[in-house]
Order: C-alpha cells, then sequence, then structure tokens
C-alpha cells in the first residue's frame, strides 16, 4: 500500500473478462481483446513505474545521509558529495515520475474501452489512474480523483467496503504527501495545515474502523501509527523534517497550494466512528 505493509492487487479481484459483460457478443470479444491488451499494457507499466519508485527511493536515502553528514562536517568534500547526490535524486524521480504518468495514461485508456462495464471494474481501473497520478507528482488531480471515487462509494452505501478502504488508504497517505511536501516547499501553516489535517482524520478513522471490525491487530497499530507521523510533521520544526526521509512512495518536489481555496472536495469519514488520537509523535522511519 502507500504505507509500510499493505498492497492490494484490484485487478487480482475484478476480472477483465467482466469488461465484457454489458455488450453484445460481436462487439464484447473485441473489447475484450482490447481491454485485456491495454490491461496488460497498463500493468506493465504500472510494474516499471514501482520499480523506478524503489531505485529512486534508495538514492533519496543516500541524498539525506549525505546532507546529514554535510551538516554535521560542512567541509568542502562533504558539501560537494551532498550536492551530487541531490542532482542524482532529482534524476531519479524524474524518471519515476514520467513512468507513473505513462501508467496513469494506460489506466486512462483502459477506462474508456471500458465505459459500460461494470461499476466496480470502472472503480477499480480509477483507483489505479489515481494512484499513478499521486506517485507520479500530480498530486491535485490524483487526490480530487480519490475523493470523488470514495464520494461515489459512500452514495451507493459502499463506505464500508474494502474498495472504500483501500480508497481512503491512498487518499490519507496523498493528503500527507501533499502536507510534507507543501511545507518542506515553504508554504504557510495555514495552507499545509489543511492537508495534514485530512490525513490525520482519515487514518484515525481507519485505526477505529479496524479495531471496531477486529480485523488483524497489527494492521490497526500500522493506522495508529500513520496518525502519530502525521503529528510528527504537525509538531516537528522545519529543520527536523527537512533532516528525515520522506515516505517511500511519495514523489518528490513541490506540491504547490491547492488549486482554489485549497481546501477542495473534503471527504470527511463518516461520523458513527469516533476517531480519537493514537500516540504522541514519533520518528519517520526509513521505508514507510
Amino acid at each position: 500500500m502507500i504505507l509500510k505493509r499493505f498492497a492490494w492487487a484490484l485487478w487480482s479481484v475484478v476480472p477483465v473478462a467482466a469488461l465484457a459483460y454489458h455488450y453484445g457478443p460481436g462487439q464484447a470479444i473485441y473489447l475484450h481483446d482490447r481491454a485485456a491488451e491495454l490491461q496488460d499494457h497498463a500493468l506493465q507499466l504500472e510494474a516499471e513505474a514501482l520499480q523506478l519508485h524503489d531505485e529512486a527511493y534508495a538514492i533519496h536515502l543516500n541524498s539525506v545521509a549525505a546532507r546529514r553528514k554535510a551538516a554535521e562536517d560542512p567541509t568542502p568534500e562533504a558539501e560537494s558529495r551532498a550536492t551530487a547526490a541531490a542532482a542524482l535524486e532529482s534524476r531519479a524521480f524524474k524518471r519515476a515520475s514520467h513512468a507513473w504518468k505513462l501508467a496513469a495514461d494506460a489506466f486512462g485508456n483502459i477506462e474508456q474501452v471500458a465505459q459500460h462495464a461494470l461499476p466496480e471494474t470502472l472503480r477499480a481501473i480509477r483507483w489505479s489512474r489515481s494512484r499513478a497520478l499521486v506517485r507520479a507528482g500530480d498530486l491535485w488531480n490524483g487526490i480530487s480523483e480519490l475523493e470523488l471515487l470514495l464520494s461515489e462509494l459512500d452514495a451507493v452505501g459502499e463506505a464500508q467496503a474494502s474498495m472504500a478502504t483501500t480508497t481512503r488508504e491512498e487518499l490519507a497517505a496523498a493528503y500527507y504527501y501533499a502536507a510534507r511536501l507543501m511545507r518542506l516547499s515553504g508554504e504557510p501553516a495555514e495552507q499545509w495545515l489543511i492537508e495534514s489535517g485530512k490525513a490525520r482524520q482519515q487514518f484515525r478513522y481507519l485505526a477505529e474502523q479496524a479495531r471496531a471490525d477486529r480485523v488483524n491487530a497489527e494492521m490497526t497499530k500500522d493506522y495508529e501509527r500513520n496518525v502519530e507521523l502525521v503529528l510528527d510533521l504537525e509538531q516537528s520544526t522545519l529543520l527536523e523534517i527537512q533532516g528525515k526521509p520522506l515516505p517511500k512512495n511519495s514523489p518528490l518536489g513541490r506540491a504547490g497550494r491547492r488549486p482554489g481555496r485549497g481546501e477542495g472536495k473534503t471527504r470527511r469519514p463518516p461520523d458513527r466512528r469516533d476517531g480519537r488520537g493514537a500516540g504522541g509523535a514519533a520518528d519517520i522511519f526509513e521505508g514507510w
């Protein structure tokens, strides 16, 4: 997942054969074959993006370490190594971002072919595209799509379904990525705190939901840990944040302010859950 241990292969539960459900026999065969071809291509691009992002993140950790060393021992040699590491990091994330954009476009092509497919199939495609947009660095468009998807699931009475949970996980993480990048790029607190507040709210809800539904205890603790990480972002100094690595699946760069007033279509968790805080602030660990 967005976090340290969750991953949900949507395509494993939404076979491409479902794309042909609403079509006539002749058209269905063509569309099924075309959708299968597009799906294979999209999944290949997604796998390549994941690999490039993992490689970029490893370089990012080296860059963070080089910056720390230069701060502790500001010699010309250390500063030169930090500068070189930062340049390498930037190039690596640009490659990963481009790969994610290609994957997002590929999932969008599937959606065009599958316009009359089952709703759950279309939502799975949109989820994959939205996640790719976020990881490509197109945070606000990805977030808007995830918010819309979550709103639709709520409207059809599926706010507690697994798709809603997975969408909320991705949305909470995307809010966090945006808040952290906004803070690192110097946006005022009244702007990035809007996004961190949304992230904290969503993670609290997920923790309360997991606890109430008596799911895996480790999963509940992970959600609570995520609440703590958001609190850490809000309570730490900028210098402390600058010395910590990004979350593993976060893009690199500037998020900028959200278009419009900056609040967007906030998807608040249902009121029936009481999401109280988890623990105190803690360090972001490598690989989150």
